[in-house]
């Protein structure tokens, strides 16, 4: 099996073999959720102070990633377990949804830290590490809302083919008659 193919014993379903950036995103919300949760003031420190000025408090941002992390963490679990065009909200959906929020988090947090590099007039390692981090964000982003409309459509193309199938065995997937709701159509 190459590199890009889908796997489909993969344990979390066929389509994550394709997606291991958006569970290693989903895991290090859940653990930045963990690590803003325990004692101490973790924004308190260093440059990521000037986030708290915005009104931005630890336990905002870690309820955030927790359950940002965990919904797309769930949503890409279930991306190979369930038929997303059935199912809603589809969990190319949630993960796209996701995956903007934390592009927003992350560029806010390479913003903090480029306009404190400014004043400091040394650069931060943080800014090329959140700016990547926001970059391929915003990709996954448009690569999950693509895989939902893909998903959609190949749906669409798997009913019209059985109506398809159908019609050439003789089989009618219309109703015969008009009948009122509740009355015995034979024929």
């Amino acid at each position: 099996m190459g590199l890009f193919e889908r796997d489909a014993a993969h344990p979390a379903g066929p389509y994550s073999s394709e997606r291991m950036f958006e569970w290693s995103a989903a895991v290090m919300m859940v653990l930045i959720a963990l690590t803003l949760a325990m004692p101490g003031d973790t924004l308190e420190r260093g440059a990521l102070k000037p986030i708290q000025t915005l009104g931005v408090t630890e336990e905002g941002l870690a309820v955030f990633f927790g359950i940002c992390g965990a919904l797309r963490g769930g949503a890409l679990y279930l991306n190979g377990h369930i038929n997303n065009g059935r199912v809603n909200p589809s969990g190319a959906i949630i993960r796209a949804w996701c995956a903007l929020f934390s592009a927003l988090v992350w560029g806010e947090m390479a913003l903090t830290l480029f306009i404190d590099a400014l004043k400091a007039n040394a650069p931060a390692l943080g800014i090329p590490i959140f700016g990547t981090l926001t970059m391929f964000e915003l990709l996954s982003c448009f690569i999950a809302r693509k895989d939902a409309v893909r998903r959609q459509d190949t749906l669409e193309g798997q009913i019209e083919a059985l109506r398809a199938e159908a019609v050439k065995a003789g089989i009618s997937l219309v109703p015969r008659s008009s009948a009122g709701k509740g009355e015995r159509v034979d024929g």
